[in-house]
């Protein structure tokens, strides 16, 4: 499987499972030092609940090195013999993968920033998002016992915060994310060989679903949380904070102070 077939199958898996985007949002680079190739989309799901004032946002892309577009034009048996020499009986080879990324997002308006929840009200939130990310993306391939491969994980919750010049910390925004590794079928000679490795359809149409229904709980999580941060009560002698979400953007000419989303 070469790049573009694999491209092509992954974009259509991804719109298989509502999660859609436009061909003008598909990002491709070549990095020129190496000849890396990467992909990224820009997804959204359908009808999300609201999250407002955050806006929650999805990346899915993944990285084609050299090596992976040599194995997908030359033969398993002929990369061998050329690397080893000619042999009665070839060794084995690892099966081809490559890792497919999903960046999830949730930013306030430029310039915006709200008051940092309150440490249990936000550990539980994160207690909860980063169990359903483990369940979704927290995959390893054992043999006799052993861990052999990480088929998928993920990274703790990212705070982007603004920190003002009284030493106040604010929250603009949060992020998360995590990876899923897709087999792809190696080129044979050995028609026996070839039949017994299928294309990497039904594990596409599995990791679209897990980054659908990631997607669709981390936009839930959000309004959960955006919720929680505009009604939970102020914490016994602090001062609260009204409205909760202040927009640090500069005024015009006629500067009143800053504005306030509510």
């Amino acid at each position: 499987m070469r790049y573009d077939e694999f491209r092509d199958q992954l974009e259509a898996a991804l719109q298989r499972n509502s999660l859609h985007f436009h061909g003008l949002q598909r990002v491709e680079t070549i990095e020129l030092a190496n000849t890396v190739r990467h992909w990224k989309v820009y997804a959204h799901g359908a009808a999300p609940p609201s999250t407002e004032p955050f806006h929650v946002s999805a990346e899915i892309g993944f990285a084609w090195s050299p090596f992976d577009a040599a194995r997908s034009y030359a033969r398993e048996e002929d990369l061998l013999t050329e690397l080893i020499g000619r042999k009665k009986r070839l060794p084995r080879t690892e099966r081809r993968w490559t890792r497919v990324d999903l960046w999830l997002h949730a930013r306030l308006p430029y310039g915006s920033t709200t008051a940092m929840p309150e440490p249990q009200l936000f550990g539980a939130w994160t207690a909860s998002i980063l169990e359903k990310m483990h369940g979704a993306f927290a995959e390893v391939e054992e043999k006799e016992g052993r861990i052999v491969a990480v088929l998928g994980a993920h990274e703790d919750v990212d705070v982007l915060a603004h920190c003002q010049p009284d030493g106040v910390v604010s929250l603009n925004g949060l992020a998360i994310s995590g990876f899923r590794i897709v087999h792809l079928p190696r080129v044979w000679d050995d028609p026996d060989r070839r039949k017994a490795e299928k294309d990497p359809h039904a594990e596409l149409d599995r990791l679209a679903r897990t980054f659908r229904a990631t997607l669709d709980e981390w936009t839930k999580s959000i309004s959960e949380l955006a919720t929680w941060i505009r009604y939970s009560p102020p914490v016994a002698g602090a001062k609260p904070v009204e409205p909760w979400f202040e927009d640090l953007r500069e005024g015009d000419d006629n500067d009143r102070g800053p504005e306030k989303i509510n």
